[in-house]
């Protein structure tokens, strides 16, 4: 994950997850969604063990039980880390209604021209050393926001935390050479950073919080025909937060600007002690 910590960053489990469930089905079949909990964090000292189970498989889904489980050091037992099903759906023939939302940035066209950004960003990767690997893989670039919340909230002064948006470009650096590394790691990215936005949009450093992690996940894929080599655009915001929990969501748009994943969290939020809340 990072100097932060030995764990493993949960996008990682969840990519080994997704990676697994393809093993398991057709290729007519493509994976939709995966909704599942991270149940305790892995550690960077010892493999991950997949066990996937076959839930239903028709002519037109397949469906998986996914368990992401390590062993303990000392009795050799294992701990289980993350639970997921996953759905599979052959391409349909005919579709009666086809769009898209658009995305907020300002960057209709994925170009490698980088923009300076006025949106909320995550530098925790420059504060703490969290997802410095993941950026060995990925090319990341900052880009900037315009939303009629944001220049709504220049001329007043003030930005709720659920009207800010954090955005950026992004592309994978290395060759993905089937569907199932296309999808594994656009789910090991679209995790990145997206516990911390809560505590990032409200103005808050993450050593201010004594637990920050994601507790339950729904990943949302409504294509297939993904190229990760390609700029794509995210974006981030947080929704909701309540009783030392906060909701939030990223998105990914591709270059033609059709949105391609969706994926929802909720975390788990607690302050140090001594906290004292700004907003």
């Amino acid at each position: 994950m990072g100097v932060l910590a030995s764990t493993v960053f949960g996008g990682n489990c969840l990519a080994v997850a997704v990676n697994a469930a393809y093993q398991t089905t057709s290729p007519s079949h493509h994976l939709y969604s995966i909704c599942g909990h991270f149940v305790r964090a892995a550690t960077t000292d010892r493999k991950l063990i997949c066990e996937v189970e076959t839930v239903r498989n028709t002519r037109t889904f397949e469906t998986r039980l996914i368990r992401v489980t390590q062993e303990k050091a000392d009795d050799g037992s294992t701990r289980l880390c993350l639970v997921a099903s996953a759905d599979f759906h052959i391409e349909e023939p005919r579709s009666m209604v086809t769009y898209t939302s658009a995305a907020q940035a300002i960057s209709p066209l994925m170009t490698s021209n980088s923009s300076s950004s006025t949106a909320p960003r995550i530098t925790l990767a420059d504060a703490y050393g969290l997802y410095k690997y993941i950026e060995h893989f990925t090319d990341i670039r900052s880009i900037s926001v315009d939303t009629r919340e944001n220049k709504e909230a220049a001329t007043e002064g003030v930005r709720p935390v659920p009207s800010k948006v954090s955005a950026e470009r992004f592309r994978a650096r290395g060759p993905l050479d089937s569907e199932a590394e296309q999808i594994s790691a656009l789910a090991f990215y679209i995790n990145r950073g997206l516990a911390y936005i809560p505590a990032n949009h409200s103005g808050y450093e993450l050593l201010e919080a004594s637990a920050c992690a994601t507790l339950d996940f729904a990943l949302r894929i409504f294509t297939h025909a993904v190229n990760l080599q390609n700029w794509h655009v995210t974006e981030q915001k947080a929704l909701v937060a309540e009783n030392a929990r906060a909701f939030s969501e990223g998105r990914v748009w591709d270059e033609s600007g059709r949105l391609i994943v969706s994926m929802t969290q909720q975390t788990i939020l607690r302050p140090r002690t001594g906290f004292k809340p700004r907003i």
